[in-house]
Parts: C-alpha cells; structure tokens; sequence
C-alpha cells in the first residue's frame, strides 16, 4: 500500500511540473523562454537559486561527504552562504552591464571583456563542467529514488528524463522558475518536518550528531573555499541575476538565499550525520537515503520520496537549460556569419534540450560514479574564477586571462593522471589560476610599457 501512495505523489508532482510548463507557453516570447524576460521577482528569484543548489547531486554528495569526513563538510553550506553575500556587489555591476549588453550566459561576459579566443575557452571549461553536474544529477537522483522507492535504477532514471523534456522544453527559462518556486516549496516543507522529527526524537542522538568537536580543520577550510568559490563559476547564478526585475531582487534575494542555503544544509547534514554514526560499512552514496530511514518514521519515507525527486528536477532542468543556452549562444550566435535572432536562439535553444537530456540519461544509463566526477568538475570549474572576478575590479590582458585557463586545467588534468585528485588539491586550481594570471598580466603590460 505504501508504495502505491509513493507512486500516486510522484506521478501528482510531475503533472504538476508538466502542466507549469505548457502553461508557462502561453503569451511566451523569444525573451521569455531564454531568459524569463528579465522580469523575476524576489520570490521566484530565491526559489530558483535555492532550488538550483539543492539538487540530487548535492545532496548526495554532500551526504556523502558528512558520511566520510563528519561535520566538517557542513562548511560547505557556510561557505555558500558567505559566497551569495560575496557575489552580491559583483552581482549588480554585473546586471548593469548585462541589461545593456543583453547577455544570456556567463561567457558573454567574458566574451564582452577578454575577446573571443577567451570567451570560446570559458564556454569550452564551463560545457565540461555542467555536462559533468548534469551526469551527477541523473545517476545521484536516480540512485536515490531507487533506493527509496524500489524502482530500478534504470527506471527512475527514465521517468527524471521524460518529465525534465517535456516542461523545458515546452517552458524554457520560464518554466525553470516557475517548477524552481513549486519544487523549493515542496522541499522547504518537507525538511521542516524533518527538524520536527528530529526535535522529537532522541535528544541524546541529535546532542551527538551535531557534535562539533571532531571537525577537522583543513578538511573544513576546503569545504569553506569551495562554497565560495563555487558561487563565482555557477553559470545558473549569473543567468538569475541577468533575469531578476531590478538590483533590489537581486540584494534581497542573495541574502535570503543565504540563510535558506544554510538551514537546508543543516538539514543534510543531520541525516548524513546520522548514517555515519548508526549505519557504518555502506557506499558513501547511500548515506542520505539510509539516513533519511533511520530518521523518518515509515509513513514520511513517501513525502521523502517526493523531496528527492523535486531536487532532481529543480537542478537537473537548471543545468540543462544553462548548457543549451550556452551551445547556442556561446557557440552558434559568436560563430554564425548570419544575424541570430531571439528566435533563433530559442529554437537552437529547444533543440539543445533534448539533446542534452538524452545524452545526460544515455551517460548515467552506463556510468554511476559520483563523487570523483564531482572533485573534478570542481576543479576545472574554478579555474575562470581569478579572471571572474578580476575583471570587475582591473584592466585584465586577453593573454593573462586565457593563459590562467590553461594552467588551471592543465593542473586539474595533471592530478587526475596521477592520481592525486582530492578535494583539498582541486580547490587548488584556483590558486594555480590566480598565480598565471597575476604572473601573465605583469607580463605583457611589460611588453606594452616597452612599445
């Protein structure tokens, strides 16, 4: 009988995602479905970036992380929050720029500052990088919905596929925010019936699992490092600041991000905290979906099922959505010879959709591995973060910029050949990039000062 109501909420929670994205067709321009018609309020503003970051990868990795290295990886979360706070001032240069401009992506900022060759090799690290999120979204959504639910894996993986297609496809950009503020709802709902589990559990449990004392420090410096930075090279996070109403969404909106961020996170925390402790010897993979059964009782696993699947959604369409913008902007509209038009870039847009996500579910369908993917999307990723953020505040070379692509990458491939790709040494790669660049920029302004 429980697995009957599981199967009744899925197929009501996907209709519903389905039916938001044809209706999200209706009056739909060009400017809506790339890019919602820079018209997001600070509601659906928070509950897409929110519902971006929370996805089946993140949780399960997260978890994952809890599961190997304890409370350290909470970190993580905090250093998100403190990277929405960051980005904030970077943010509303950026929508200054961007509302002129017209830009899509975020290589068309880098287009816009550093030429062509550094555009093209930004939207080249970045399709690396998403297409690998992509990949971790399917096979850590489809893991845990299969555990849970006792589906195949192969089953839930079709059923995330088929419903992402249909809605995006139909809604585009629109339809992400519009399925972004319904799945974060969902998921809000749900984690605090969560706490209240937890509040009324075992108090000597919930005293122990969030004990502190064993954190480590390095592992949680990383973790701090990466949620910062991870902010910077977030292609989806840079779209929602071009597609928010007015600078004010966008302030708020970072900030409530923030706070939301870091209470969610909590909330995984708990529950790989609690498979860590109560249930030694399994995959890492598994740790949020075991955790989440010692924790819930019997009757909330099918509203737990319901949250997993929104998160796949609520990223999995983020990504896909960033990755076919990207193909036909960074790619087709800076090399075609022809004038692109809005409409133009939608269709190539719609195109890229399908594509993308048969492609996603074909790769997941073979390969399951998530973590070591995740370490290295990680690495080259942020690797466009010093020439990110430099060019707000300097007149950055071309050369300097392209040059700390490069070395960024090369590293990141350099410990994975050798076998030395972990956390600590990916975060790396963004020092590695910095230190190019600042080298390559005294460079050629050496060069200039001579001519």
């Amino acid at each position: 009988m429980n697995s009957f109501w599981n199967l009744v909420m899925l197929i009501g929670y996907a209709l519903v995602c389905i039916i938001i994205g044809l209706v999200s067709t209706k009056g739909n321009r060009d400017d809506d479905y790339l890019i919602a018609g820079r018209k997001i309020g600070l509601f659906g503003f928070v509950s897409t970036v929110v519902a971006s970051y929370i996805g089946g990868a993140a949780i399960v990795a997260y978890s994952a992380y809890v599961y190997k290295f304890g409370i350290s990886a909470i970190a993580v979360f905090v250093g998100t929050s403190a990277g929405f706070l960051l980005f904030i001032p970077y943010a509303l240069k950026l929508r200054k720029f961007s509302t002129k401009q017209k830009f899509l992506t975020l290589s068309d900022w880098f287009y816009f500052k550093y030429g062509k060759k550094t555009g093209v090799a930004s939207a080249l690290i970045l399709f690396v990088v998403y297409f690998g999120m992509l990949l971790n979204q399917f096979i850590a959504g489809s893991s845990i919905l299969a555990n849970i639910s006792g589906w195949s894996y192969e089953t839930a993986l079709l059923a995330s596929a088929l419903v992402i297609t249909i809605y995006l496809f139909a809604g585009g950009f629109k339809s992400v925010v519009k399925t972004d503020v319904f799945q974060y709802i969902i998921m809000l709902i749900l984690f605090v019936l969560l706490a209240y589990v937890l509040i009324k559990g075992d108090q000597n449990f919930t005293r122990e699992i969030t004990d502190f004392s064993d954190m480590n420090i390095s592992m949680t410096i990383a973790f701090i490092l990466f949620g910062i930075l991870i902010i910077f090279q977030s292609a989806e996070y840079w779209q929602r600041v071009y597609a928010a109403k007015s600078n004010k969404v966008v302030k708020t909106g970072f900030i409530t991000s923030a706070v939301l961020v870091l209470v969610t996170g909590l909330a995984i925390t708990i529950v790989g905290l609690s498979a860590h402790y109560l249930i030694p010897d399994i995959a890492p993979r598994d740790a949020f979906a075991e955790g989440l059964k010692v924790l819930a009782p019997q009757k909330f696993i099918g509203a737990g099922l319901v949250l997993l699947f929104a998160a796949i959604m609520s990223s999995a369409d983020t990504i896909i959505f960033v990755l076919a913008s990207s193909v036909a902007k960074d790619y087709i509209s800076h090399f075609s010879k022809k004038e692109i038009t809005q409409h133009n870039l939608k269709m190539q847009t719609k195109i890229f959709i399908v594509l993308f996500t048969f492609l996603g579910f074909l790769l997941a369908f073979f390969f399951r591995n998530i973590i070591d993917v995740i370490v290295f999307i990680t690495g080259v990723g942020f690797t466009i973060v010093p020439a990110a953020i430099a060019s707000f505040h300097f007149k950055i070379e071309k050369q300097a910029a392209l040059a700390s692509f490069i070395a960024g990458v090369v590293y990141v491939l350099v410990l994975f050949a050798s076998g030395h790709l972990i956390p600590e040494l990916s975060v790396a790669s963004f020092v590695v990039a910095l230190l190019f660049l600042i080298v390559f920029q005294l460079i050629y302004r050496k060069r200039l000062a001579k001519q």
